[in-house]
């Protein structure tokens, strides 16, 4: 290839003296169109960017990040994990348990001690109180722990056909407000509802739901029960069941051995029940009497009186001597036509007189028993002894009465099983066969017996 000369004629490979030069060696420089040099060809060049990019590889895998390893779950972390529902629920149960506690603070007011029955009692009106009346008969004078100190009260609600009783506080004067009542049957099933109650030393409360009303025997009556799942335990009876708003729904009292709420309802009806003079008759003397039916006028061949139906263990009535089927004449010497004729003994309304003379007929005998006039309930106030921590009973009394066959006549007379027969006209039996014929349902002749149930003796004619 022809070599290219200066523009003075000399090669440039040459020197001014036309010696040959040391060779130069430049890099190819090509240019492109637009003017711009390319150096994509060069060796050089491109082994100058392998070996930066070898040094760029290997410095990235020097301080690549380490992998990151997902640590096992221990069995430790895994409690840990599952504490975290049980805390969120604990604290959600700590809030509400503040909530319901904060509640029965304001339902205290409406909730007394009664010290001397050793139970707690609603605030029925400004001067009653509701209870529960349980098996003894109830003392006819409380005390009453108040926010001012214990006050006496005096109860003139207390048959004891009946699972309450109602004490008048006109020492309280109105200074513990009672508490708004609301129907148990508007109360939707699933709402929170509270029991509370005033313990021995301190307010208790028990949550639960509502679950509805339903009707139930309760002694010789019906009431409504206020259904909920607050399990009811003795020491709660004479408290009350509250909705959120502190309404009252029900009093916690006996009802058959059985510890239930029966609802406000049911309450005011037994109370009033409670007012008649019958049951305060019963209340004082244990005695439950009634004018006779035409079938028992017949029977007894007497067309005027007051029958005894029933008496009630360890009341004066049981003390004087009187017994079911007793024709009741005459009281000091005032005949005996109607249940209010004994109004003079439902209370010490005779301040001068020590006895009252009452005259009755047991089958063919003519009987008087004198009843005393004032103080009974003193005497009567003071529990049975339980002789050195012992409770001790009476032999079982007459003959048990296992099943009672459904439509039978002995059933329709109101006999049940678990009665004890005692007596058959005013007499024991003298054998079980003699029992077995008074209560076949073959007999052709009516029959008076006496029932011994649930601490009380009762009457019933057989036809």
């Amino acid at each position: 290839m022809q070599a290219t000369n200066d523009a003075d004629g000399r090669d440039p490979a040459t020197g001014p003296d036309g010696e040959v030069r040391p060779e130069l060696v430049l890099p190819i420089v090509t240019v492109t169109a637009d003017g711009a040099s390319d150096d994509s060809r060069n060796p050089r060049y491109i082994l100058i960017l392998a070996i930066a990019a070898g040094l760029i590889l290997s410095i990235g895998w020097v301080l690549k990040p380490s992998e990151r390893v997902s640590e096992p779950v221990t069995a430790g972390s895994a409690v840990e994990l599952s504490r975290l529902p049980a805390l969120t629920e604990r604290r959600e149960l700590e809030e509400m348990a503040e909530f319901f506690g904060a509640l029965a603070t304001d339902l205290a007011p409406g909730l007394v001690r009664l010290r001397s029955v050793g139970r707690s009692g609603v605030v029925w009106t400004a001067d009653r109180v509701v209870t529960a009346r349980l098996a003894w008969r109830f003392p006819a004078a409380v005390t009453v722990a108040a926010s001012g100190g214990d006050v006496g009260a005096y109860t003139n609600v207390a048959s004891p056909d009946l699972p309450l009783a109602g004490i008048r506080t006109p020492q309280l004067g109105g200074r513990t407000p009672s508490p708004r009542r609301r129907a148990a049957k508007d109360v939707q099933t699933g709402h929170w509802v509270l029991a509370a109650w005033q313990g021995e030393t301190e307010l208790a409360f028990a949550p639960g739901t509502a679950l509805g009303t339903t009707g139930r025997r309760c002694g010789e009556g019906r009431v409504e029960e206020f259904v909920t799942t607050i399990p009811i335990r003795p020491t709660m009876l004479g408290g009350g069941v509250f909705d959120l708003d502190g309404n009252l729904l029900a009093v916690l009292l006996r009802c058959d051995g059985q510890d239930v709420a029966v609802s406000a309802t049911s309450v005011a009806e037994l109370l009033a029940k409670g007012e008649t003079h019958d049951s305060r008759v019963r209340a004082r003397w244990g005695l439950r009497v009634d004018r006779l039916t035409p079938a028992e006028s017949f029977y007894f061949g007497l067309g005027r009186g007051l029958i005894v139906r029933e008496l009630w263990d360890g009341y004066p009535a049981e003390a004087t001597g009187l017994k079911p089927g007793d024709i009741l004449l005459s009281l000091d010497d005032a005949a005996l036509d109607t249940v209010e004729n004994l109004r003079i003994l439902e209370g010490d309304e005779a301040p001068n007189q020590e006895t009252f003379w009452l005259d009755a007929r047991r089958g063919l005998e003519a009987v008087s028993f004198a009843l005393p006039a004032r103080g009974i309930d003193a005497r009567l106030d003071v529990p049975p002894p339980g002789g050195f921590g012992l409770v001790l009973e009476q032999p079982a009394q007459g003959y048990l009465i296992a099943t009672v066959v459904p439509g039978s006549r002995a059933a329709e007379a109101g006999i049940r099983p678990g009665d004890r027969l005692i007596r058959v006209d005013h007499l024991e039996p003298g054998s079980f066969d003699e029992v077995q014929a008074v209560l076949a349902d073959d007999r052709r002749e009516p029959v008076f017996i006496e029932l011994a149930r649930d601490g009380r003796t009762r009457g019933v004619l057989l036809p």
